[in-house]
This record gives C-alpha cells, sequence and structure tokens, in this order.
C-alpha cells in the first residue's frame, strides 16, 4: 500500500551528540570511529502507488524484503518535482534557492535563449563531497546534474544532462535470405536462415538458427555478425560477432557513420522478430557517438568501460521496446561499480524507470525494468554487511492527469505575452512568459506606466518587481476553463538571498491538473486543454523511500519525509557530521533505543568551506530543446 502520512510509531530513542569545528575536527576527534557504509538506489519517478501492488503480488521480493525489514515512506519533493532540481536537492540538503538549481535550464537574457544546467550551477556540496572531505571513498554514478564531472575521491560517472550526440537509426537495405544446412559450428535443429543488411559503411550479417530439439523449426536465436565494407565488392573487415535470442535486442553494435574524413564510430542496438517467410523484420535503435566530452572521474575510467562493456550510454530517454534491455544493461553497470571494494558510499540513479512511467504510465511493460532493478538490489542487500545501510530513493512519483495549463497562452490573453507568430515569442514586446514552472520578466520593459496600462497597481514604496509579481499572483488565482472550472494556478517569489539565475516567480505543485512543462516556443490552442493518451501521465511530487540495514527498526513507518531531509540522512548513517545551515534534517527514530544509544549524531555549523570549484564545461552542439527531447521532455 502507499505510505502514511503518520510520523512513525513510538518516541524516538534519545542519541548521544558530538559537535565538531568542522570536518577537519570532526576527522581527528574521530579517527578511531566505526566506519559505516551506505547505499543509495535512486529509482527516478517510482511512486508507491505503482508499487504498493506490485510488492503484495510478490513481484519484487528484494524491494518487499528491504520495505518489511528496515523503515519506509513517502518522499515529499520539492514544489518544481523535475528531475534536476528533486535529485540535486536529496543529494545536497539543500532546497533550489539554495543549489541554484531550479529547474532544467537557465534563461540567458543576453541570448534570449535556455542553456542547460549543469554541475558548475550547483552551489552547494553534495554528500559525495561531504564524505571524501571527511577521507570517506565515494562511488557515484548515474545522479543527474554530475557533468561536467568534478574531481571526487572515488569515482564518478555522470548521468542525466551529459551531452551526447543521438543520430537516427540507419537505413539499412535487406538482401535476400538464404537458407542452408546446419553449419556444424552451429548447434540448430533446423536449416540455417541467413541474410544480409547493409548501408553505405556497414554489412550485417543475421543468420537465425533453431537451438530446440522439439520437431519444429522455430528460429530463436541470432548469430550476427558485423563487418565495414571494403574498397572490393567481396572485401570486408569484421567489427564483431554477438548472440543474442530473436525478440530480444542485441548488445551494442559499433557501426561506421558519416562520410570521408568526418566519419566516425557510432553505436546501436538491433532487434529481430522471428523470420517470416515474406523476410527478415527487424527493429534498430538510434544511433549514438561516442561522447567526445570527459563523463567520469578520473578521465581514464571511460576508457575501462568501454573496454568492459562495449558501449556505455549514460542516461537517455528511448522507446519502450529498448528499455528492458538497456535496464538489464544498467544494472550490470551497477553490479561492476557496487563489486569494486573501495568505497564507503556508493550511488546508482537508474533513470529507465522514469523513461518507461512518461511512455506507459503503470503499464505492464514497466515491470521487466523493476524486476531488473530488483534483482541486482537482492544482490545488494545479499552482499552488504552489519554496518551497512541500504536506501532507496525516487526524485518525485508519477501520476495521470487530465487537464494541462498553458500560462504563456493566459499571459497573452492578459496582454502581458505577445507572439510574433504562432510559437515565437516576441520578447521585445512581452513582459512577462513561462517556461518550466518558471516565470521571467523583461526588465527592459518594466516601468510604471506600461504597468498601469495593464492594470498593475503600484502601491507606496513597492517596487515595480513586486507589483508585477503581486499581480500575476493574484492573476493566477482566477485561471479557469472556458466553461468555468476553476484552475488556479499558484505562483510564489523566489527568497531574496536566492542564488544563481535566479526566476522571477515559481510555480507551485498542483496534484489536480498539470502547468505545462516545455511550451515557451509551442503554445496550445487553449489555456486549459484535455491531455489524452499516454500524455497523461506526469510527474506526481510524492515518490518512495525507504531505509533497511544497520540496525534499522524493522517495520518503522517514516511518513512523510521532505526530500532535503535524504542528504543529511545519509551523512549520519555514514557516521559523518550534518551541518546546522542545511535546509534538511536527518530522519529520526531510525534505530531501536539500544542501537540509537551507541550511534552519536554528529555536527558541525556549516559546509559551506567545501564549495566546489568550477570545472572546464565542453562546448554542448545540441540546443536546449534538442536537450529535453532527448530525455523525453519534449515530444510531438
Amino acid at each position: 500500500s502507499g505510505r502514511g502520512a503518520s510520523a512513525g510509531c513510538g518516541r524516538d530513542a534519545p542519541r548521544p551528540e558530538r559537535r565538531h569545528a568542522d570536518l577537519a575536527a570532526f576527522a581527528r576527534d574521530e579517527a578511531a570511529a566505526a566506519r559505516h557504509r551506505v547505499v543509495l538506489i535512486g529509482i527516478d519517478g517510482a511512486s508507491w502507488d505503482y508499487l504498493a501492488p506490485l510488492l503484495a503480488a510478490g513481484e519484487l521480493p528484494a524491494l518487499a524484503r528491504l520495505v518489511s525489514g528496515g523503515a519506509a515512506g513517502t518522499l515529499r519533493s520539492i514544489e518544481c518535482h523535475f528531475t534536476p532540481p528533486a535529485w540535486t536537492t536529496m543529494l545536497t540538503g539543500q532546497l533550489p534557492h539554495r543549489t541554484g538549481v531550479y529547474s532544467f535550464g537557465n534563461w540567458d537574457e543576453a541570448t534570449q535563449r535556455f542553456v542547460k544546467v549543469g554541475s558548475n550551477d550547483v552551489r552547494v556540496p553534495a554528500v559525495w563531497d561531504v564524505a571524501g572531505a571527511a577521507g570517506r571513498r565515494v562511488s557515484v554514478i548515474g545522479v543527474p546534474v554530475t557533468h561536467p564531472p568534478h574531481p571526487v575521491n572515488g569515482v564518478l560517472v555522470s548521468g542525466l544532462m551529459t551531452p551526447k550526440t543521438r543520430l537516427p537509426p540507419l537505413d539499412l537495405q535487406q538482401a535476400p535470405e538464404s537458407r542452408r544446412p546446419p553449419d556444424p559450428s552451429l548447434v540448430s535443429f533446423a536449416p540455417v536462415l541467413s541474410g544480409a543488411l547493409a548501408d553505405e559503411h556497414n554489412v550485417l550479417l543475421p543468420t537465425f538458427v533453431d537451438t530446440q530439439d522439439d520437431g519444429e523449426t522455430r528460429y530463436d536465436r541470432v548469430e550476427l555478425r558485423v563487418a565495414r565494407k571494403g574498397i572490393g565488392p567481396f572485401t570486408r573487415r569484421l567489427l564483431g560477432e554477438h548472440r543474442f535470442s530473436v525478440d530480444a535486442f542485441s548488445p551494442w553494435v559499433q557501426v561506421r557513420l558519416g562520410a570521408g574524413a568526418q566519419a566516425r564510430d557510432g553505436f546501436m542496438k538491433i532487434r529481430f522478430d522471428p523470420p517470416r517467410a515474406d523476410g527478415i523484420s527487424y527493429v534498430l535503435t538510434p544511433t549514438f557517438l561516442r561522447p567526445r566530452t570527459p563523463f567520469t572521474h578520473p578521465p581514464s575510467l571511460a576508457r575501462d568501460l568501454y573496454r568492459r562493456f562495449g558501449y556505455y550510454l549514460p542516461h537517455e530517454f528511448l522507446s519502450a521496446t529498448v528499455l528492458p534491455s538497456i535496464t538489464q544493461e544498467a544494472t550490470a553497470h551497477a553490479r561492476h561499480f557496487f563489486g569494486q571494494p573501495d568505497w564507503d558510499l556508493f550511488l546508482y540513479v537508474f533513470g529507465q524507470s522514469d523513461n518507461a512511467h512518461h511512455l506507459i504510465g503503470f503499464g505492464e511493460q514497466a515491470l521487466p525494468i523493476y524486476r531488473s532493478i530488483d534483482a541486482f538490489l537482492g544482490e545488494v542487500l545479499d552482499a552488504i554487511g552489519p554496518d551497512t545501510a541500504v536506501v532507496i530513493a525516487s526524485d518525485h512519483g508519477f501520476g495521470a492527469l487530465d487537464h494541462a495549463v498553458d500560462l504563456n497562452q493566459f499571459l497573452a490573453e492578459q496582454g502581458l505575452l505577445v507572439w510574433k507568430a504562432r510559437g515565437v515569442i516576441d520578447h521585445a514586446k512581452t513582459l512577462v512568459f513561462h517556461n518550466m514552472w518558471h516565470l521571467y520578466f523583461n526588465r527592459e520593459l518594466l516601468d510604471a506606466e506600461r504597468l498601469a496600462a495593464h492594470g498593475v497597481e503600484v502601491g507606496a514604496g513597492q517596487s515595480l518587481d513586486d507589483a508585477l509579481a503581486a499581480h500575476l499572483i493574484r492573476l493566477a488565482k482566477t485561471l479557469a476553463a472556458p466553461d468555468g472550472t476553476p484552475f488556479p494556478v499558484e505562483l510564489a517569489r523566489l527568497p531574496e538571498d536566492a542564488v544563481g539565475d535566479v526566476p522571477d516567480l515559481a510555480v507551485r505543485a498542483h496534484a489536480d491538473f498539470w502547468v505545462e512543462f516545455w511550451n515557451v516556443d509551442r503554445p496550445s490552442a487553449q489555456v486549459v486543454r484535455r491531455l489524452e493518451g499516454d500524455e497523461r501521465w506526469k510527474h506526481a511530487r510524492d515518490g518512495i523511500l525507504a531505509v533497511y540495514g544497520a540496525g534499522v527498526r524493522p517495520g518503522h513507518e517514516l511518513g512523510v519525509v521532505p526530500i532535503q531531509d535524504v542528504a543529511p540522512t545519509l551523512l549520519d548513517l555514514l557516521g559523518l557530521p550534518v551541518a546546522d545551515d542545511l535546509d534538511g534534517t536527518a530522519i529520526a527514530g531510525l534505530w531501536p533505543g539500544d542501537v540509537a544509544r551507541g550511534r552519536p549524531i554528529h555536527r558541525v555549523a556549516s559546509f559551506a568551506d567545501l564549495a566546489r570549484e568550477a570545472v572546464p564545461a565542453p562546448d554542448d552542439p545540441a540546443s536546449f530543446e534538442e536537450t529535453l527531447r532527448a530525455l523525453g521532455y519534449v515530444r510531438d
């Protein structure tokens, strides 16, 4: 079932408290203290609404074991519960106005375009920075907003927002297939079926075999050779050989893309349907180039990943058909890093769950993804020792909504936004516009006369900014559908001490309808519209949280936990200090009395002296909209 909102059971056992001047003093004071290990497995977009029936049906035994044997509850995300700001808040313990990460991108008024956020935008240290400064080794894999990679005391592989080049599938031409007697080197109980697929650079040679001795011809395995075309008609250079099941996607296949000196190596997957009388049927994924930008620390780690896995794909939004294969691959990556002995803090984020819910909601096609994650989780639970805690968390949940509200259309109706043409804002005449749950003012147009013309009252001693903000906050509360059904949108100012590229107003979360996300250049036909099909599946604010192991009280109900409490809880589980100036606090009541009394909570005033320096960020040729499209947030 979904997790309730109660505050846990029983009184919290008292814990001794130890205060330290800073992390260096802690390291000196606690040099001989026991070292605790922590594993955090992130499942992007996971929701108890989807998982509870699966747990009840026995579909996810490892997660069920973790929930029943540990503490579990609902993780309440931030207002703008999108992946970059939510994960950043979760793993820093600070709200967006302190992290500087508000959404997927920042508005650059000079160029009038959005620039996607990256690790250099994060203004506060993350849990792995604190752990590393305290002498702990970390393994940070697939966490969003970690590109470009910063140095860590361990290893880091960047996740969501890592630049990638995604190209269309190859345009392969099919050659006639042929049947021939079984190859002695192939176990086949029927004549093998061979064919060829080719384009200007590549030749794919699939051979189908029947591995079942059942008296029927059923081609169930593929032996695939991939070759590069040579100069002569019969010259080919073998690039790779792959063996996989019919109806399953292949491992990454290396192919050649482009012409002349611009040709580069790319990687794709291919799935063959069972051969039919009318020919070979197949499905190709998009083709990805090997990233030119560094995405690991140390940089040499990328070469190790390519050697081990053939190709390594940082999180990418893909079709539902290939997601089970990609998730199995992700669990292999997670298993590899988890198996390395030299870490105290292990973080791994699975993004395929979010991808699936965007496409198919809570449909059955999402189940294989969770089964793969659950299998890996079972291996983790079997491998950990008594001093290791395992935390499962999601940055938000999912739900089906019926209506969407287009704030830019609403602003246009009020005369505050002007279109040059459909989908093109005339910023020279627009006073305010919305995108990605934030509103931005055009201060070149912000004068008392213009505000008065739009009915904006400026009170005595009130700034023009404050007057416009107050007007918009009131106006948004009046929003309704043409039939009068109210769809009030709540807007809020950002705190005065907000850092980074600060928007002027933020949209607050709504549980009953969706405020359009990327509508800066794709307006709706009306302000309020009905959502249809898979478009109904949207982020919900409530995600999941569970904590297991290291003496955690079994069956403990955590209730509703603010997402910013995760970072201080991870530090506390590690036995590291929690800073007083974090927005979050360590979850209380995790341990029964005898354990709690033996686990002091350490405190320092601040982690401000750990702020990271910016690292060089390579140019990303993709536009901001192309980036969002590759992440699944913009779809035609």
